[in-house]
């Protein structure tokens, strides 16, 4: 497995890389050392400078068919918008308490943008922290 790092002014992301495919993505509060992983840091480094909205690198994500449905939902909420975690419920008949289990579960963050998904009275939790989450939130909707 090769491990990328794009160091930013929040902290680090960490991707994970196996056979030519991102498994995983890890947003740290430590601030570490730019480590190249070809495109993968390349379009994430994009991504932060305001350069690029979507992704195209491969992936490969391991879940089950329910959160493989939510995750191909939220991989297709606009950039610099958000979608409250009942929207997305409703919309594909889950309850939304599985949405917000898909988003904890999530191995790719950014990639799968899980920051957009909001509670309706606040911003709803982030398993990189509300930190991030807000930090993302911002960046896109500066852009």
């Amino acid at each position: 497995m090769k491990i990328g790092l794009v160091p930013l002014k929040i902290g680090t992301v960490v991707i994970y890389v196996e056979n030519d495919n991102l498994v995983k993505i890890e947003l740290s509060d430590e601030f570490l050392e730019e480590k190249d992983c070809g495109i993968f840091t390349k379009q994430i480094k994009e991504y932060f400078e305001g350069k690029r909205k979507k992704f195209d690198f491969t992936v490969k994500i391991s879940g089950g068919p329910i959160f493989k449905k939510i995750w191909n939902y939220v991989y297709n909420i606009p950039y610099g918008t958000t979608e409250t975690y009942g929207k997305i419920a409703k919309e594909l008949n889950i309850n939304p308490r599985v949405i917000g289990f898909a988003m904890a579960a999530n191995p790719l963050p950014i990639y799968i943008p899980c920051h957009r998904v909001v509670s309706k009275n606040d911003l709803g939790g982030f398993t990189g922290g509300l930190k991030w989450k807000k930090y993302l939130i911002n960046l896109e909707k500066n852009r």
